[in-house]
């Protein structure tokens, strides 16, 4: 009788340990992936071209204030970009407008890390088969993609996540 008190003292003490060491594991959890934070939509807060002095501008392609525009990246490795200059012409012509559609690869390994869009669909046909590489850095709520040109140049393209 005494040894089966003991065991059933022993199980009580036991049990709810293990319970709130069970419990603590589940609560934490795992750091999630690049791939995993691009996943939403996030909105352009501003397109910057660097330049090799240290100088920068707004994008001049969308005139002298910075564009709006989104991109989005689902869990289904699509995505879809969209920029519009603020003070585009108009004589419904795409200038100041760019757009495209396809697939999507994420490189963590790669510094610094990387998104290449796999274009499927474009406003310019000649980007249709082409592998946009983008730099990628995600902070919580806010990403930024580097974009490497074929001048010195490189264009700096901040986002915010919308909620």
């Amino acid at each position: 009788m005494r040894i089966t008190r003991v065991i059933a003292m022993g199980v009580l003490v036991v049990l709810p340990a293990s319970y709130g060491l069970t419990s603590a594991r589940k609560l934490k959890k795992p750091v999630p992936s690049a791939s995993e934070q691009l996943v939403g939509t996030w909105r352009l807060v501003s397109r910057v071209v660097k330049h090799p002095d240290g100088g920068s501008n707004p994008d001049p392609a969308y005139g002298q204030r910075y564009p709006i525009g989104y991109i989005m990246y689902d869990h289904t490795g699509h995505m879809a970009v969209q920029f519009m200059g603020l003070n585009r012409p108009d004589n419904h012509s795409s200038l100041a407008y760019e757009a495209y559609f396809g697939r999507y690869t994420v490189d963590e390994q790669k510094n610094p890390m990387t998104v290449t869009h796999h274009v499927e669909g474009s406003l310019d046909p000649n980007d249709i088969g082409k592998d946009n590489v983008r730099d990628l850095a995600i902070n919580g709520d806010e990403m930024t993609l580097v974009v490497h040109t074929s001048t010195p140049d490189i264009n700096i393209n901040t986002f915010t996540r919308v909620k």
